[in-house]
């Protein structure tokens, strides 16, 4: 666990996360591992891996939310399908940082006017039911538009753990799956409203050391929460997740190595 004072430190996001119209998607051709976003972005302090993605025809397509410097460089996944004949569209987590330094975890819809919009709530998921209407401005409830410079920064995952001191752990409606329910190695990222303070957070596990298998969600949000965290959202685990403080690993990776990943957010 990395905490830092936010009236002393800053906040930021790593990733060169772009709209590709050779791809149809957003992403990059380009893969850094926490190491090498570590060297290439001015040796911050501290240094975590970010959200979901994965990789088609070389490129590799962002699954999460990127903002950076009031610019949105790729919104959550907003729809999710098994056999691409039936649809549904979730609300999906985001950890942004406000105009004025603070910072929320929400659920998210990437809309058809282009506007990302921001939920109090987290929309529930009926898996009998395909839908046929998406989330819009009004609905599942008002829609804060966070890609007109309300978010400064933001980086997307999987599982809002807490929200307005309390835990959430909203993974199921959420639609991918972090093996929630399972001890994995695990990354999140959490705001201490009341001392100003963010939080970063990984585990190891997989037995990368004896007798560690890392945490569930929920332990995680648990941790969370006694650290005093009133936001919390948990980011991409497994293989990914890495912490380097002063360029150093903090944990095992599972893969046995940094696995190279699309973003990730710094501490500096």
């Amino acid at each position: 666990i990395a905490v830092a004072d936010m009236t002393r430190a800053t906040f930021g996001v790593l990733g060169n996360v772009h709209w590709s119209d050779d791809f149809s998607g957003y992403g990059n051709e380009h893969l850094y591992t926490p190491e090498e976003f570590y060297n290439n972005n001015g040796s911050p302090l501290v240094v975590i891996n970010g959200g979901l993605f994965f990789e088609s025809g070389g490129f590799y397509y962002s699954q999460s939310t990127l903002y950076k410097d009031e610019q949105m460089l790729s919104p959550n996944q907003n729809y999710w399908s098994e056999n691409w004949t039936d649809f549904w569209y979730p609300t999906i987590g985001c950890f942004y940082q406000k105009k004025d330094g603070t910072f929320e975890a929400t659920w998210t819809y990437y809309a058809n006017d282009g506007k990302d919009y921001s939920y109090a709530d987290c929309k529930k998921i009926d898996l009998t039911t395909p839908e046929t209407v998406a989330p819009d401005a009004t609905s599942p409830s008002q829609g804060l538009v966070l890609n007109d410079g309300t978010a400064v920064n933001a980086i997307g995952g999987v599982g809002v753990l807490i929200h307005n001191g309390e835990i959430k752990n909203t993974w199921e409606d959420e639609l991918q799956d972090v093996a929630a329910n399972s001890q994995q190695p695990r990354t999140a990222i959490g705001y201490n409203a009341t001392d100003n303070k963010l939080i970063f957070f990984v585990c190891e596990g997989r037995n990368m050391t004896e007798g560690v298998a890392g945490l569930t969600t929920a332990q995680v949000a648990a941790v969370l929460k006694a650290q005093g965290c009133t936001e919390a959202l948990n980011l991409d685990g497994g293989g990914s997740s890495c912490m380097l403080i002063y360029g150093k690993e903090t944990i095992k990776p599972s893969d046995g190595h940094q696995r190279a990943v699309l973003d990730g957010c710094f501490i500096k």
